[in-house]
């Protein structure tokens, strides 16, 4: 108890040095939340004070100092009726600071999600029961850990680690805020960390009251204790700083801030006892065992949001006993020796952690059947400024604004703020912003009806030109023979046709006069329409020839083609540039022989002993412009008949088909495919080539239209 006016005097101003604690924990964890939440921090912070205040007085006060029970409760001093001592008083308001002090650390931990009023009836049971039993283990004369040399001057258990205790049975039992380890995008927390350094700055003027008070006079070693706790708080902030700057590459201040903290709370229990080298040894200890309890929660997914789990509860625990590793045994008048003291400490830190955390959790449980400690997401969501208080600020007028723009569309209303804010003038900026949105947009529909109208235009022109080919389409299918047809005429065969568009540039033909049967295969100059133009007049023209003019071998109706073609294109005229024309693979089947003429494109056959043969073409056009000759002469071929011989007649588009890397199918491979298949069934000939044609070209577009016919003899 202070002993004179002059001692009651310095408790007293060190009361009031303790109380600005509760403005420097208002500001380091207004400035570590998000802004939503800043009132909700700063009502609880004035709050738990009152209430604490009212629970020590009442109770408190009384089961810490009163008399004690086997040195487990206090069970006199109710109401505080020994007020009208004025060095009680003293001394009572000196304790009632520290009450507040441990009953605000677990505001900043569970910030952005505990109610309220769960947090007030949290407050009333650490203020009323929580600390003053504990605090009455230590501090009480007859406390059992007092009487078993337990030594913690200050608080850095009986205040700090119990707040670090209870932090951390809260925040396990009420969960992590939305979002915070559920994405991979660090949730965003740090409203301002100008307003948190501020905080913390008070934080370390008031810790000289929290300390030099705790001597409860001004006594010769009150210096020194200042001293102490100066060194300790300035190793702690730079060992947080550069153990955050090695682990992480940068000097990150919020780590700074815990380290200097936990540099003041790890030198509490002992800053009366220790050297000045000590008290910065213990510092910087205090300041790493923060930083890494730190990271090892967040690893464990606990979301202590300004850390007070690590600040006060770690660098506590390491500050209580680092009393017997630095207490010099003459100042710590336990009469111990170092194991004995280690013991002690040891034995405080976890009889005081057990009932801390231990007796935290069931009454937090018991709290929270009966008021949910926790906010529902919508109010987590809006923030607790808004959904606990209603309190709103400019800045949630203006996003409420904003998302009633964007939920509604309501782009033409400008936003309504005090131009001479700093909400005004991003208001301002919103509403020009805004204000080129909407002109864009009027712009942009515009573009977008004229788009419109002409993608109309262009549909119906579409319309008319794919119905152009379709019809096309249907002409060129009528003049090829119909499968059936194909088969009265040539017998048992194989077909792969495949045009590249609608209409084909390929076409294929087949003819019975007499006792011959014609057939062949023509590659006309291009494809699509241009191509299936030409491949009506070659089928006119071939047509015509055989049909009607009666001519019969295959050179002759090459060569008769060759000048039809040049005439009906008129390529001899003067100036004509037309270079159109077309390859042909032409077969006359009579019953003793095969007879073979081709314009640039050859006759494979294959007989069924596995001999396999090629025939080549003249390298002649049919047509072709004025570089061909006029007239042109065509060899014949004929190839011995027998049972089983098979003919195959193609254009080009197979073997010049590319895959994927621009390599052509080419003619050595098509022979070997063949030459491979030839033995097999028709069908399965027919099946073999799609399928080898698929995987070379693989994702690669048609280049031109396919057609390969194979024509296997009785």
């Amino acid at each position: 108890m202070p002993s004179s006016g002059v001692d009651m005097l310095w408790v007293i101003v060190a009361s009031t040095l303790v109380m600005s604690m509760q403005t420097g924990f208002c500001m380091l964890e207004a400035g570590l939340v998000r802004s939503k939440n800043t009132i909700n921090v700063a009502i609880k912070n004035l709050l738990d004070f009152c209430v604490a205040g009212l629970c020590f007085w009442a109770f408190g006060f009384a089961l810490m100092f009163g008399a004690s029970a086997l040195g487990w409760v206090g069970t006199s001093d109710w109401l505080f009726s020994t007020w009208p001592t004025a060095h009680n008083t003293t001394f009572f308001l000196f304790q009632v600071m520290f009450c507040a002090t441990s009953a605000t650390i677990v505001s900043g931990a569970v910030a952005e999600r505990m109610s309220f009023g769960g947090y007030l009836l949290m407050t009333a049971l650490v203020s009323s029961t929580i600390y003053p039993l504990s605090g009455h283990w230590i501090w009480n004369h007859d406390g059992w850990l007092a009487k078993l040399g337990f030594v913690d001057f200050a608080g850095s258990t009986a205040v700090h680690s119990v707040g670090g205790w209870l932090s951390l049975a809260a925040v396990l039992i009420i969960g992590p805020r939305i979002g915070r380890f559920s994405t991979n995008t660090p949730l965003a927390s740090s409203h301002s960390l100008g307003t948190a350094t501020f905080g913390v700055l008070i934080l370390f003027v008031a810790w000289l009251g929290f300390n030099g008070g705790s001597r409860l006079g001004l006594t010769a070693d009150v210096p020194f204790i200042l001293l102490n706790t100066v060194l300790a708080g300035c190793a702690g902030g730079l060992a947080g700083l550069f153990t955050a700057w090695k682990i992480k590459g940068l000097p990150d201040l919020p780590d700074t801030l815990n380290g200097t903290l936990g540099g003041l709370v790890a030198i509490t229990a002992g800053c009366h006892a220790v050297s000045p080298a000590s008290a910065v040894v213990i510092g910087i200890i205090g300041g790493m065992v923060c930083f890494y309890v730190t990271i090892l929660l967040e690893k464990w997914k606990i979301d202590d949001v300004v850390g007070a789990t690590a600040v006060h509860g770690a660098s506590g625990v390491w500050g209580t006993l680092a009393v017997a590793f630095f207490g010099q045994p003459e100042k710590l008048g336990t009469g111990l020796g170092f194991w004995g003291q280690l013991g002690a400490q040891s034995l405080g830190v976890v009889a005081v952690g057990a009932w801390a955390f231990g007796g935290g959790w069931v009454f937090l449980k018991l709290i929270n059947r009966i008021h949910p400690l926790r906010v529902s997401p919508e109010a987590e969501r809006v923030g607790l400024n808004v959904a606990e208080h209603g309190a709103s600020t400019e800045i949630i007028d203006l996003l409420s604004e904003m998302g009633r723009h964007r939920s509604k569309g309501e782009f033409t209303q400008s936003l309504q703020f005090d131009a001479f804010t700093e909400v005004g003038q991003i208001a301002a900026e919103y509403n020009q912003v805004i204000a080129k949105v909407v002109e864009e947009m009027e712009l942009r529909e515009g573009i977008a009806t004229r788009l419109r109208a002409e993608r109309e235009t262009a549909e119906e022109s579409n319309r008319k030109i794919v119905s152009s080919i379709e019809y096309a389409r249907r002409i060129q299918q009528a003049i090829l023979p119909r499968p059936e047809i194909l088969t009265e005429i040539v017998g048992e065969h194989a077909l792969v046709y495949r045009p590249r568009d609608l209409v084909s540039g390929d076409f294929y033909w087949c003819l019975r006069e007499g006792d011959h049967t014609f057939a062949a295969v023509v590659d006309c100059t291009g494809h699509g329409v241009p191509g299936a133009f030409m491949s009506l007049v070659g089928h006119a023209i071939l047509q015509q020839i055989v049909a009607e003019k009666g001519i019969i071998e295959p050179a002759e109706i090459l060569a008769t083609m060759h000048q039809q073609v040049r005439d009906a294109l008129r390529q001899d005229t003067a100036g004509s540039n037309n270079q159109d024309g077309m390859d042909m693979c032409l077969v006359r089947i009579d019953a003793d022989k095969i007879i073979f003429a081709g314009a640039h494109r050859p006759l494979w056959w294959a007989l069924p002993d596995g001999t396999f043969g090629e025939i080549k073409g003249n390298r002649i056009s049919l047509g072709g412009g004025q570089h061909e000759k006029r007239r042109a002469t065509f060899d014949q071929h004929t190839l011995p008949r027998s049972p089983g011989l098979t003919l195959y007649l193609a254009s080009d588009g197979y073997v010049d088909q590319p895959n994927h890397l621009r390599v052509p199918f080419d003619t050595r491979p098509l022979r070997e495919l063949l030459k491979r298949i030839a033995p097999e069934p028709m069908s399965a000939q027919a099946d073999a080539l799609n399928a080898a044609l698929d995987a070379h070209r693989g994702g690669a577009a048609q280049r031109d239209d396919i057609t390969l016919l194979a024509l296997r003899l009785p």
